[in-house]
């Protein structure tokens, strides 16, 4: 029985975030936005870097944070207002009782789209004479599950069969995670298993002033000839599966980061942004509010 309230919390709690929780009340392009505002933020270096070369894995991470916070911090209340509501839904219907072999099957029919009882169930009430006894039994359940799931963490509800967090997790990140071979940036379809042929991405990197350009690259390490940016779908796989529109724009949420990370991203790769790969003076011009602006206006097309 308890698994039974963690389970349904867990439901409801994940759909009360979908509906209220900006992030997850869209598509997965939507969630991007609002974890790179975060990222951004907070400016956690560490957490760009696995964004940059895991985005899944800092997606999910995001995901468990937020539910952590938002509904088993400062919103604990909710989980509990969501609970007694289920408890109150079973207590109807033993005041409603009726006979046992009734109570039993309405209680398993109540049940039945969230909690597996077997046709036996209905059979082992038969012999229940004191119904108040039963129904004491029941509360005094309750209320034991009420203070537990009142004081559990995040870490608790790992041990549960479902949980918000990995609820929101299969329902926001099935879809397609390709990314960019010339910026790592993550497809931009966010159907899953959608045509190789039509791979896209957003303006979120420098591919798209690349592809504007009048320069080239290797498509391998071990390549003799390089290929036009222009003609990168002739380089073949994984280059002629993607649309990358050119675009010659400055993108300041990440010119921002290149500026105010220089030091940590020299220090990361072992390298200077020097002679070819020298910062330019105007992208010092934007700070961390115009680089987290410039996220609506970057996602405001899809």
């Amino acid at each position: 029985m308890s698994n039974f309230f963690c389970n349904k919390t867990a439901i409801d709690l994940a759909g009360e975030m979908r509906c209220t929780f900006p992030a997850f009340n869209g598509n997965r392009l939507n969630l991007e936005k609002h974890l790179l505002k975060s990222l951004a933020e907070k400016e956690d270096f560490d957490a760009f870097i696995t964004y940059i070369r895991n985005p899944r894995k800092q997606v999910e991470a995001f995901i468990k944070e937020k539910v952590n916070t938002h509904m088993l911090g400062e919103h604990k209340d909710k989980a509990l207002s969501i609970l007694r509501k289920n408890v109150e839904d079973i207590n109807k219907l033993v005041i409603h009782r009726g006979d046992t072999d009734m109570w039993a099957k309405e209680f398993s029919s109540l049940l039945s789209d969230k909690l597996t009882l077997d046709a036996m169930s209905c059979q082992n009430f038969k012999d229940i004479k004191n119904f108040d006894f039963l129904q004491e039994t029941i509360e005094k359940g309750f209320v034991s599950i009420t203070k537990t799931i009142s004081q559990t963490s995040l870490d608790k509800m790992k041990e549960f069969r479902l949980r918000p967090d990995q609820i929101l997790i299969d329902q926001l990140c099935n879809c397609c995670w390709e990314t960019c071979p010339f910026c790592s940036a993550v497809c931009a379809n966010t159907i899953k298993d959608h045509s190789p042929e039509d791979h896209s991405i957003l303006c979120v990197d420098f591919c798209t002033t690349q592809v504007a350009s009048e320069g080239s690259f290797y498509p391998c390490h071990d390549s003799n000839h390089t290929i036009p940016f222009k003609k990168y779908r002739t380089a073949g796989p994984p280059y002629e599966n993607w649309s990358i529109t050119p675009d010659e724009s400055e993108l300041k949420y990440w010119t921002w980061f290149v500026c105010q990370f220089q030091e940590k991203l020299e220090n990361h790769h072992g390298l200077k942004f020097t002679q070819r790969g020298e910062i330019p003076s105007e992208w010092k011009m934007h700070d961390k509010k115009e680089a987290i602006q410039s996220l609506d206006e970057m996602y405001s097309t899809n």
